[in-house]
């Protein structure tokens, strides 16, 4: 993953904790939202919006683990 686009390891790592800290905000926010009593319609639309980027996040990651692993033989 960092070949292609030319981030360093560090890069990387300060990208994916700020994903963790954007994914923590938009689950809070969801919550927040049902609290206010959104139409539903608005919190599930939210929610998908969430589920994706949360796919996202766990793609990069997978195919970060999946560079670091040595090929298999």
């Amino acid at each position: 993953m960092a070949t292609m686009v030319r981030l360093t390891p560090e890069q990387i790592e300060q990208l994916l904790h700020d994903a963790d800290e954007m994914e923590r905000s938009l689950k809070d926010m969801h919550e927040e939202l049902i609290t206010l009593g959104v139409p539903t319609d608005t919190a599930t639309r939210f929610s998908k919006l969430h589920d994706r980027f949360t796919g996202w996040i766990g793609f990069l990651r997978r195919q970060r683990e999946l560079g670091a692993e040595p090929p298999v033989s």
